[in-house]
């Protein structure tokens, strides 16, 4: 089980998260919904910054990638490993399942933005996380590309991993095991309302 606790976050005197805590299982996914500027960055950002110490890959909403560089050696910028050994674990479950060598030498700029998404999340499970933080890990992609990312979703948490995600998106949630609404600096479990019928929708309206 991994334990978020006392989590809070001010920018002057506005309190964006006020003392957060709640827990994640090995093999669940915790879904954070919250309109913008409700803090949902800011609390992936604070628990990868507080538990560092922690088997933690953060997935920020921003592809993490350099332009002008290829898959490998963009995988390099966030890893201590050879070329040789990047290739080798490509090729090797579960990154396999990522499809980077299906473009391999194709330069960041001129990947689709499902390439750019699978090859932003070989960054961070290169270095073999139990714990996966996913800033909307569905923004900017098409169809194909979402069911790839949420295929490879599944295949981490039948691993026994773990995913917290922000986003805004209704089939994160359904995807989810539990969400939580984000609103005024603290969680509210949505667990009672989505039994009453109420759509994810109409909670952000509440």
């Amino acid at each position: 089980m991994f334990n978020i606790e006392n989590i809070s976050k001010a920018y002057g005197k506005k309190l964006i998260l006020d003392d957060i805590s709640f827990s994640a299982n090995e093999g669940e996914a915790i879904g954070i919904l919250g309109l913008n500027g409700s803090g949902k960055s800011t609390l992936l950002s604070c628990i990868a910054e507080k538990y560092s110490d922690e088997a933690i890959g953060y997935l920020p909403q921003e592809n993490p990638l350099f332009n002008e560089l290829k898959p490998v050696d963009n995988i390099k910028m966030w890893c201590d490993l050879k070329k040789d050994e990047i290739l080798s674990r490509l090729n090797e479950p579960p990154l396999v399942q990522l499809g980077i060598n299906s473009y391999i030498d194709t330069p960041v700029s001129k990947q689709s933005g499902g390439m750019k998404k699978r090859l932003s999340l070989a960054t961070v499970l290169i270095n073999n996380p139990s714990i996966l933080l996913m800033d909307e890990p569905f923004a900017a992609l098409d169809l194909p590309a979402k069911q790839d990312i949420l295929a490879y979703m599944r295949e981490f948490l039948n691993n026994r991993g773990t995913i917290i995600i922000a986003s805004h998106e209704e089939e994160i949630f359904k995807f989810c095991n539990r969400v939580f609404l984000l609103k005024n600096g603290g969680l509210i479990d949505t667990a009672q309302l989505t039994a009453n019928n109420i759509s994810y929708v109409d909670i952000l309206r509440s």
